[in-house]
């Protein structure tokens, strides 16, 4: 199983990350993707911080593919913003 050590920084989604050292898995992980106003996408490999609940994204897309972050949240019972439902 792939898996990695990162640390909760906020990259690519505002910061405010609180420095927690992971271990990031690969369930851990879901696709984001920002649009910029030429319309072209950028993707992104993307961990929610257990600890605050702050979004991190990996500097690099690991080779496999990743669920979308509302599968993602179904799948763990959160709406996206750190509630169960």
């Amino acid at each position: 199983m792939w898996r990695c050590r990162e640390s909760c920084t906020g990259n690519g989604n505002g910061g405010g990350g609180c420095g927690a050292k992971l271990l990031v898995e690969q369930d851990d992980l879901f696709e984001t993707s920002s649009t910029d106003m030429k319309g072209e996408t950028d993707y992104f490999a993307t961990f929610k911080c257990m600890e605050c609940s702050v979004l991190t994204d990996l500097d690099a897309i690991p080779p496999f593919g990743l669920p979308t972050r509302e599968a993602w949240n179904r799948k763990h019972g959160t709406k996206g913003d750190g509630d169960e439902y």
